[in-house]
């Protein structure tokens, strides 16, 4: 275990929040008890932070003490015959399925980076294309090993401790610190997906296209056209995928894991610099491009590059945008979800903010007590962030949550930067708050477990 004396700085995965802290790196649960007790020593709050892949501020903590979990990452057992795998925290999804994929499993629920880690994915109850049909990850948990704050070390299991493990599951690392994880996989035939796209001329057709392959699919996804207006607005392509029968059992090999070289982050940088200043007709031209592939036949594509971007994907995306994105994603119950999508779009680009990419996916609700799902859709808007558009975008965004807010919707902490205080409340509702703060104080008695997003969100002193 290692700690840092000096303040460095942690930021975000989208680069827009910057974070000077003190940190501690752990590789068990003795190093995490002794973080603690350095913690208490020197006044300060803690919280645990995996690979980073947050796009705000969940895990960061301005001025206190950050656990680095990611050398923990041993697998600690794996049942080949029921798919059962049980790791330490800082194991990576790329981790898991390097040793479950040649057994025939496969994460029920993928995030778009297989960089994640197992414990950052719990903390933050990762969902993936297949919401609305297999809930977020932490329905396939079937145990964790927790340290609470108070140094109480618990094996929660969803039906032997309930309430606590309910509440633990998208808790943000602020109940207590997840020392291992039980996960169930799932059975996959093949190494690939049977895929087909279908174009949709508006919100309308999007949905009912999200309708039409709701029985059918085990992946859906639909991808806007956010510069489209008027009659064309939502316009975009949802693209379907079934886990297929057909194809080989396993990849002959696996560049979805490969880091880009030198020179390859040289060429990504050095056109991402050339292509900033026509970024927006740039998506513009990608946006109809891709509706112009029209309705394409089912096509069977391997499982790897079809669940996660490549490496080069992601670098491209920092080299492409230096100062982060802001991400809008709403989640909105299934009768005003197609309402609300047009009324915040439409909104956004009257203000002159117009999201580079845009998302629609289906969810269900679940039992997790501070969840952000629903039973209907969530509307992901992404924007290009710099110094000149920082405040317009902040004030739309604001605008835009308060019209979700109002409609029965809610936000996904992962992903939101401005949601309030008060906002948050009102989405969650007071008794699911409040049974999280009594919660809390069993166990975190001394409010050692804090974060930048748990001052925002559940102090409302320090929440504007």
């Amino acid at each position: 275990m290692t700690f840092s004396e000096a303040q460095v700085e942690l930021t975000n995965w989208s680069k827009s929040v910057r974070s000077p802290c003190y940190v501690y790196q752990v590789s068990d649960a003795a190093g995490i008890a002794t973080a603690l007790a350095a913690a208490r020593a020197r006044h300060l709050t803690v919280i645990p932070h995996g690979a980073g892949h947050s796009y705000t501020d969940a895990a960061l903590n301005t001025g206190g003490m950050v656990i680095d979990m990611t050398p923990m990452r041993q697998i600690l057992a794996w049942d080949a015959e029921r798919g059962i795998l049980r790791a330490e925290p800082g194991v990576t999804l790329q981790e898991m399925v390097q040793v479950a994929w040649k057994d025939g499993w496969w994460p029920a629920v993928s995030p778009s980076t297989p960089k994640v880690t197992l414990g950052g994915c719990a903390a933050m109850n990762v969902n993936g294309r297949n919401a609305w049909k297999c809930g977020p990850m932490g329905a396939h948990i079937l145990a964790l090993d927790v340290l609470l704050a108070n140094g109480e070390a618990r094996t929660l299991e969803p039906k032997r401790d309930r309430q606590l493990f309910q509440a633990f599951i998208g808790s943000l690392g602020l109940l207590g610190i997840i020392t291992s994880i039980t996960v169930q996989l799932q059975r996959i035939s093949s190494g690939y997906v049977s895929l087909r796209r279908r174009p949709a001329a508006s919100f309308d057709e999007i949905f009912s296209l999200f309708a039409e392959e709701e029985a059918q699919s085990d992946f859906m996804e639909a991808w806007l056209d956010g510069f489209a207006r008027g009659d064309q607005l939502g316009r975009g392509q949802i693209t379907c995928a079934t886990l297929s029968t057909t194809g080989a059992a396993a990849p002959s090999s696996n560049r979805t894991f490969a880091a880009p070289g030198r020179l390859e982050i040289s060429l990504i940088n050095l056109a991402a610099r050339l292509g900033r200043p026509a970024l927006v007709p740039g998506m513009q031209m990608v946006n109809r491009g891709i509706l112009w592939q029209g309705q394409t036949k089912s096509q069977l594509r391997p499982l790897f590059p079809f669940t996660y971007w490549p490496a080069a994907a992601f670098a491209w995306y920092h080299a492409m945008f230096p100062q982060g994105v802001e991400t809008f994603q709403a989640f909105v119950p299934e009768p005003q979800s197609k309402e609300i999508f047009k009324q915040v779009l439409r909104y956004s680009q009257d203000q002159g903010c117009m999201p580079v990419w845009c998302v629609i996916k289906q969810h269900r609700r679940d039992p997790f007590l501070l969840s952000y799902q629903v039973n209907g859709f969530s509307l992901e808007l992404n924007y290009q962030r710099t110094t000149h558009t920082a405040q317009k975008l902040k004030g739309a965004l604001q605008y835009m949550i308060a019209t979700v807010i109002e409609a029965g919707g809610r936000f996904y902490l992962a992903k939101d930067h401005f949601l309030t205080h008060a906002q948050y409340r009102q989405s969650i509702g007071d008794a699911a708050i409040d049974a999280f703060l009594q919660l809390k104080q069993s166990c975190d008695p001394e409010d050692l477990l804090q974060s930048d997003l748990y001052r925002r969100v559940f102090q409302p002193a320090l929440s504007s």
